[in-house]
């Protein structure tokens, strides 16, 4: 009787295959389901076909190979190594006498013809499939296209995207317009490959594009909602072609294989204009090239689309729009604190107010506002061009992020003496941001006295609408959720589907925890001030951390526990 041979840390695990097909996955339900971080939550299954088996891939990231080939569904024949993300399976079949048999011969052709005609089920497999070892392949296009296909967005297309260098010069028009883009040569199709990996960027809403090259091969992954997703194989020409082209949009030079390189360019879309960061490091098997995606397109502009909670809007509007003070964000980097002071900037008439903004790098363009970036080659640090700023008649100064005591000295100054300063901080929550800065050499009557408004802020995850799953919060849940969740008969898992690209997950919105700084906050802060004491504070009035916050989308139906408990509590 058939059964699957699988290498676990364990040791040597064996599936009968006599009954019922072999599910293999991330997801609890499936029949094999190991600690595999490359497997997607569905990824494939060994079924019965015909009067033998096969393996189905099931729209997994990763895809499944057969003997070292991709493939989406395969005829299996005794010793035939399966692999899903780093599982390996062996298939095997004492009844049959071949081991291992050749793809490209014409016995496995007459198997699988054989093997075809008895199949009762799956009637859309095509025999010829079987038969040239090129069709068997999944080209890079094809796993391409399944991503960009995945979104509903068809607004445009990769003829549609023209490559601007750094100098502002279309180097590549889009082809949409009529002109050639040289696709029967090797640069056309380097060009080519490169459009469809930002068509997929864009319809995946990645924030990164990762170019990894390997032994044979280059490895493509997206950073998409904060996780990293397999996108696509390369082969070595295609990448280094690709990488060169970049490096000519940057203005790099194409001559050096083994320095730190940065650059930067944009693409024109139907008249949208897009930029990119590029940078290039030397590893063991080439250069590695991330490229990240400036879209503000993706992000939240205004403050009503925060998401926040109505009394955390009116708070948060009402100190962003003050004539002086200083509102603080927090959280790890990637966390979205720019994007929220940026959506506060966006509040303020620049028209009549002096707005500037010193930002590692400028990431963004705001209309109407001064912004500077820093130097460290040449000093212009945080501090030295904070205090040039002060000579600039200055109403909103954004300072990019709080780093040492020089520029937290200068900035809670300037906040006392009659400007509005924005700045962010890394501390773990709202009130750790009191004790970073002190921690800096601070003084505390400078805490005190400055800071109008600390807002702390991760991000999670949101539940994809489409494949996501109801089940009834269990007694844990509900006891580590508290209040939160009383009376809620069921919350949502992720599933995984096509249209999330298999992660259970689409899109990210933040969590909010504000701890507004009223008289007896400053008299806490002015003394010894302790964990304990600033929490029976924030307590007195309205307060919502983060975890409660994140628990509310849980009931909500938003997100999920996990989520949750990953970026917000620390048990």
């Amino acid at each position: 009787m058939p059964f699957l041979e699988v290498k676990t840390p364990q040791g040597l695990k064996r599936f009968d295959l006599s009954e019922s097909a072999v599910t293999v996955g991330r997801h609890p339900e499936n029949t094999l389901h190991p600690d595999d971080d490359l497997l997607s939550r569905r990824h494939c299954v060994v079924e019965a076909y015909g009067d033998g088996f096969r393996v189905r891939d099931l729209g997994s990231r990763n895809g499944t190979k057969v003997n070292s080939l991709r493939v989406t569904e395969e005829l299996l024949f005794n010793g035939d190594v399966i692999v899903a993300g780093q599982t390996e399976m062996n298939f095997v079949d004492p009844e049959q006498r071949t081991v291992g048999r050749r793809r490209d011969t014409p016995d496995y052709a007459e198997a699988a013809l054989v093997q075809s005609r008895a199949a009762v089920q799956s009637p859309t497999i095509d025999v010829d499939t079987f038969e040239p070892l090129e069709n068997v392949q999944t080209s890079y296009e094809k796993r391409l296209r399944d991503v960009i296909d995945s979104s509903p967005d068809r607004t445009f297309e990769e003829a549609d995207i023209a490559l601007v260098d750094n100098r502002g010069v279309t180097v590549h028009q889009a082809t949409a317009q009529g002109l050639s883009d040289g696709s029967g040569d090797d640069v056309g199709e380097s060009i080519r490959a490169f459009r469809l990996l930002l068509l997929a960027a864009f319809r995946a809403r990645a924030t990164d594009l990762h170019l990894e090259p390997r032994t044979d091969r280059a490895v493509i992954r997206m950073r998409v909602d904060g996780f990293m997703i397999s996108a696509v194989e390369l082969s070595t020409p295609i990448f280094k072609r690709i990488v060169g082209m970049v490096k000519i949009l940057c203005q790099i030079d194409t001559t050096q294989k083994n320095a730190v390189q940065d650059g930067h360019f944009s693409v024109s879309v139907k008249g949208r204009r897009v930029d990119y960061r590029v940078s290039l490091t030397p590893a063991v098997h080439g250069q590695k090239m991330v490229v990240r995606v400036l879209d503000s397109s993706n992000a939240p502009s205004r403050l009503h689309e925060l998401g926040l909670l109505p009394w955390m809007y009116d708070k948060l509007r009402s100190i962003a729009t003050k004539d002086a003070g200083m509102l603080l964000a927090c959280g790890p980097t990637g966390s979205g604190k720019t994007t929220t002071l940026y959506s506060c900037l966006r509040e303020i008439d620049v028209e009549q107010r002096n707005a500037i903004t010193i930002e590692d790098p400028v990431e963004y363009f705001l209309e109407g506002c001064t912004q500077i970036p820093i130097d460290h080659k040449i000093g212009n640090t945080f501090g030295t061009i904070l205090r040039s700023v002060l000579r600039q008649d200055p109403d909103v100064i954004f300072v990019g992020e709080i780093r040492d005591i020089e520029t937290a000295t200068v900035a809670m100054q300037a906040a006392m003496t009659g400007h509005l300063v924005y700045s962010t901080v890394h501390a773990k929550d709202s009130i750790g941001a009191i004790f970073r800065l002190l921690d800096l050499g601070v003084e505390a009557y400078l805490v005190a006295n400055a800071l109008n408004l600390i807002l702390a802020q991760r991000l999670v995850r949101l539940i994809c609408e489409t494949c996501r799953k109801p089940v009834r919060p269990t007694p844990a849940q509900n006891m580590r959720m508290g209040k939160v969740l009383d009376g809620v008969p069921r919350i949502f898992v992720p599933v995984g589907c096509k249209h999330c690209l298999g992660t259970g997950f689409h899109g990210r919105r933040a969590l909010f925890e504000m701890l507004e700084f009223s008289d007896a906050m400053r008299d806490i802060v002015l003394k010894t001030p302790t964990i304990a004491a600033i929490r029976e504070v924030c307590h007195s009035g309205l307060f919502t951390s983060l975890a409660t916050y994140g628990y509310t989308l849980v009931a909500q139906g938003i997100t999920s526990i996990e989520e949750v408990d990953r970026v917000a509590t620390s048990e």
